[in-house]
């Protein structure tokens, strides 16, 4: 008997033996190997990447922060900020569940033994492309795992290639294109997420996705703003939801959708939800706000007193922003407007987060200003809510582009407002003017007591703070006395910051002050690039006055003598022989004019003589045609156009920009016409009569007395660009004389045309050629005077300071032309113009500075033309088809900008060889050659793209490696150096061959499967 059973654990141990040696090679295809695969990769592989992704939810979701002030994503990875968190998790899972593939994917179809029944369930199971009845899983975590770190593209190209590897087993395509739907969604791809939903089959979808469904579903509508559709969507998803949290958040979501549709009654038993769900108190608070908010209008009283009692809870000391937020919106529901602005105005004056609802707070109040047209508070909210909303924020670009026309607008406005005021005042009787100062004194003063006491009050609770910090900080490591709002939490000590003597001396070692000097500088000047300059708005054209002629013939004493009066600027030299007693007169005077509290302060700005009468009236007309100008052209507010317009030409009639004025007020009124004002196209001929009247010589007068004038309001363009083309042409061909007569045609036809700025800079070049130095920079002049913004400014003013820095013109350059042909941009055309290098070396030609070395990391790179190129897109693409095609490497893509062309970078490639290797598969594959029609593709090393990003033009690069490298064959590579393609694998032939000497074995297509679904 024991025989016996020593005979069978040693059968057993053969079998096992028998069963891992051949199951190792995934090149076999049996009920063996596919039952080892299977198993091997359940239980070690995607065990460990599985819950590495369990945690990453877990972190995700406990530090997941929602803007409770507006509408919820429906998961949480729609907020932006959680997208970092549990990164390290979910790339753990990426790593197991890519290794899962690559080990224990099973490709080869089975061996069929002659005489088996050849069905149609026979034929489905052998048509498959992959056999391990477990690795859709690692699929299915690879794909998961991509789109909870926030890869979008990455993950939809996953899902998508699962949809078509298990391409008619149902239950692994739809849950595919669930989290298709749930990628292209938050991509905002609404279309692909609609088509990606509508390939599921609802008829077989399993019960298991019933909810995943309808979540993507409702997901989709709410992205497409289709609130009512996405209703039943989300009840189901609510009340399927298993996790608590996630659960309150679907409630609270449900009731917001319910408020938009304005459907109070349903909101408010959805917010009730969210609160019996005792959910996060932050959450719970937000809930009973918004009850609040869809509680009839006629409870109005009753409202206000709820969430006046919430403001003086303690424990929403914190929240204080969102109950204000509230309240402001129910005054304002009532039409209560004043109030609703003190609400909000409170709201931000005790929000202690400065956050995100604070700048929704203040993105509220500039809409509130902006309707009522006080620029002046609308621009310094805007200027605040930029710098705390996040750039996904759906109004984001709206207040970003009102913030820029305000910040141009203000100026004018606030010159316009002061300037009435003064001459006002200037034109009352004196006793009425001192009553009017002494009632502008007296509100100084109570504003300045006001802040006075506000200030205190301030400073009285940061001491209260400083105290309790420093009694909390006494208390042990591990403390079970826990601090207000962590009842449930040890204290722990906090790591102490770097100082210097003992204490926090230097700015940069105090974090709070930094964090408060960042918030201070974007509520003045909101989120501004890194730069030079960075507070002019055109910071490439020149002031023309920054640099003045020298005299060298002048003494030093006359030199001297003129820095002492230019405003006594470093040295200042003063003249001692002043007496005391008058320089103590003029100090006291001087003391006494620039205190607020005094009259003589205001008085000193009255216009009260006919000089500075006169000067208010140049400031108050400027700022006239300035504000007009921006009402019409940047808001398309014609009527406050047309207000500005009238008064200007009405009461300066000798403005020197009169005809202008006329001009403007013309279209104004031609605008006013088109969208329905029917006068205003007799108040357009009164003031087209009166500018060719009064100004018969301006180019204005001109273009409006054209009889053409309206044939060429329709066609004027395409014959201009007709024109400009010609005498483009010409200009590189070096005929002058046509050159020169196009320019005049284009300012007698022309003068207000799109191309009139780049005709001026023909002719300019056309005189330098012709040595006439002073008309060349005469014309250049006028040009950036006349056109500040346009694009061949820039040349033209870095042209006049090079002049101008005594740089020497060279009469032997003229060429300018695309964007692949330029060098260093404008830059270097103005250094040829000048006779000086960009750099003060010599440029050497392409063939001397580019290098041929092929063994030196490479790059590929598809180059197009900004704003011509869809960039999300092309990077989707372009991830799908590297993670289809190549299952090992990885390609880093990076997107750069140069010179007005985007570039796609897809690195990194060891040599030239393999960066020509996926050159000729990505061009070979008909869908991608399709996609990236009218693209540049570039092979280019790590040294020459340096090179050419400093110096050179793509031309002078493409005429290079037309010369060096078109030319070299494509190396004949034995097996690949890139990856082995997912969908390049050898035919079932092939692999008999490889595998003639395994033994045959039978397969059964019901073997080996107990780990599906």
């Amino acid at each position: 008997m024991a025989s016996l059973k020593r005979k069978a654990i040693l059968l057993v141990g053969i079998l096992v033996t028998l069963m891992l040696v051949t199951g190792c090679s995934t090149r076999k295809n049996t009920a063996g190997t596919r039952f080892y695969h299977a198993l091997t990769t359940r239980y070690n592989v995607y065990f460990n990447g599985n819950e590495a992704y369990k945690a990453g939810l877990q972190a995700q979701q406990q530090g997941n922060k929602d803007n409770y002030m507006e509408m919820l994503p429906l998961y949480p990875i729609g907020n932006k900020e959680t997208t970092g968190i549990g990164t390290s998790d979910y790339e753990r899972a990426i790593e197991k569940a890519q290794k899962a593939i690559r080990q224990h994917s099973i490709k080869r179809r089975p061996i069929r033994k002659p005489g088996r029944a050849y069905t149609d369930e026979y034929k489905k199971w052998l048509a498959r492309r992959e056999f391990n009845p477990f690795i859709n899983r690692a699929w299915m975590l690879l794909g998961k795992a991509q789109y909870q770190k926030g890869d979008f593209p990455e993950a939809a190209a996953t899902f998508s290639y699962i949809a078509r590897l298990y391409d008619g087993q149902t239950n692994i395509t739809s849950e595919a294109l669930i989290w298709l739907s749930r990628c292209y969604s938050a991509l905002g791809w609404q279309y692909d997420a609609e088509d990606a939903l509508s390939r599921v089959n609802n008829d077989s979808l399993p019960p298991a996705l019933a909810v995943p469904y309808a979540s993507a579903t409702g997901n989709f509508l709410l992205g497409s703003q289709r609130y009512k559709e996405a209703i039943p969507h989300l009840e189901k998803t609510a009340r399927k939801e298993k996790n608590k949290q996630q659960k309150a958040r679907c409630y609270y979501l449900l009731g917001q959708t319910y408020q938009t549709l304005q459907q109070p009654e349903q909101a408010y038993q959805a917010y009730s939800k969210v609160i019996r769900l005792n959910p996060p108190y932050e959450l719970a608070l937000s809930a009973r706000i918004r009850q609040t908010e869809v509680m009839p209008t006629a409870n109005s009283r009753k409202i206000t007193g709820k969430l006046l009692r919430l403001s003086k809870d303690e424990k929403n000391k914190e929240y204080l922003d969102q109950i204000y937020y509230a309240l402001g919106n129910v005054y304002l529901a009532e039409k209560d407007t004043v109030q609703a602005l003190a609400a909000y105005h409170k709201g931000i004056e005790k929000s202690t987060r400065n956050d995100v609802e604070k700048g929704i707070l203040q993105l509220t109040l500039g809409n509130l200003y902006w309707q009522q047209a006080r620029y002046a508070e609308a621009q310094k909210a805007y200027a605040e809510a930029i710098g705390l909303i996040d750039k996904a924020h759906r109004e984001y670009a709206t207040i970003t582009n009102r913030s820029e026309i305000l910040d141009e607008l203000v100026p004018h406005t606030n010159a316009i407002q002061l300037q009435d005021s003064l001459q006002h005042l200037a034109r009352l009787p004196e006793a009425e003017r001192m009553a009017a100062i002494e009632k502008i004194i007296a509100q100084v003063i109570a504003r300045e007591e006001a802040e006075r006491k506000a200030a205190e009050e301030a400073e009285r609770e940061a001491n209260r703070q400083k105290m309790r910090e420093e009694a909390e900080s006494q208390l042990p490591a591990t403390s079970i006395i826990s601090r207000p709002g962590q009842e449930n939490a040890v204290t722990t000590p906090q790591p102490l910051q770097p100082t210097i003597g003992g204490k926090q001396d230097w700015y940069f070692y105090n974090p709070q002050l930094v964090e408060q000097g960042k918030a201070e500088f974007q509520r003045l000047w909101g989120r501004r690039k890194l730069e030079d300059n960075w507070r002019r708005k055109n910071k490439t054209v020149v002031a023309l006055d920054d640099f003045e002629a020298i005299d060298y013939s002048e003494s030093e004493e006359s030199v001297a003598k003129k820095d002492t009066i230019h405003g006594n600027q470093g040295n200042e030299t003063i003249d001692s022989s002043i007496p005391q007693k008058e320089e103590n007169e003029k100090n006291t005077a001087d003391s006494i004019a620039g205190d607020t509290h005094r009259p003589e302060y205001y008085l000193t700005q009255i216009p009260l003589t006919e000089e500075a009468m006169q000067a208010s009236n140049t400031l108050l007309s400027e700022a006239l045609y300035g504000a007009g100008m921006i009402f019409k052209d940047r808001m398309q507010d014609f009527k406050r156009a047309e207000a500005a317009f009238e008064r200007l030409v009405r009461e300066f009639p000798d403005f020197a920009q009169a005809d202008e004025a006329y001009y403007q007020l013309f279209l104004t009124e031609l605008a006013l016409n088109y969208y329905g004002e029917l006068p205003a196209l007799q108040r357009a001929e009164k003031y087209k009569a009166e500018l060719i009247a009064r100004f018969p010589k301006s180019r204005y007068a001109k273009t409006l007395a054209d009889p053409d004038f309206a044939e060429n309001a329709v066609y004027g363009k395409q014959r201009e660009d007709s024109l400009y083309a010609r005498a483009y042409k010409h200009f590189q061909l070096g005929d002058t004389t046509t050159v020169r007569a196009a320019e005049h045609l284009s300012a007698e036809i022309y003068p207000l045309g799109q191309h009139r700025p780049k005709f001026m800079f023909l002719n300019a070049v056309t005189r330098l050629q012709g040595g006439e130095t002073d008309q060349f920079l005469a014309i250049l002049k006028e040009l950036v005077q006349q056109y500040p913004q346009n694009e061949i400014t820039d040349l033209a003013a870095h042209i006049l300071k090079g002049v101008q820095e005594g740089r020497l013109l060279s009469h032997d350059s003229h060429t300018f032309g695309s964007i692949w042909q330029r060098r260093n941009a404008e830059l270097a055309e103005a250094g040829k113009l000048t006779g000086d290098s960009l750099s003060g070396s010599v440029i050497l030609p392409p063939d001397s500075a580019f290098s041929t070395e092929r063994n030196t990391p490479f790059l590929f790179i598809l180059a197009y033309e900004e704003g011509k190129v869809n960039e999300n897109m092309l990077l989707f693409e372009v991830a799908r088809y590297n993670f289809s095609t190549f299952l090992v490497k990885n390609f880093d893509l990076a997107f750069a900008h140069e010179r007005g062309i985007g570039m796609l970078q897809i690195r990194p490639f060891s040599n030239y060889d393999e960066a020509q290797q996926y050159f000729r598969r990505l061009y070979a594959n008909p869908e991608m050659a399709t996609r990236l029609s009218g693209m540049r593709a570039i092979l280019i090393s790590e040294a020459n793209y340096e090179q050419l990003i400093k110096q050179y033009s793509f031309d002078d690069y493409d005429t290079f490696y037309r010369a060096h490298f078109s030319s070299i064959p494509e190396p004949e590579l034995k097996g690949y150096t890139l990856d082995e393609p997912l969908l390049n694998l050898s035919t079932e032939e092939e692999e008999r061959q490889k595998e003639e000497n395994l033994p045959m074995e039978e397969d059964d297509p019901e073997n080996g499967v107990i780990f599906e679904d």
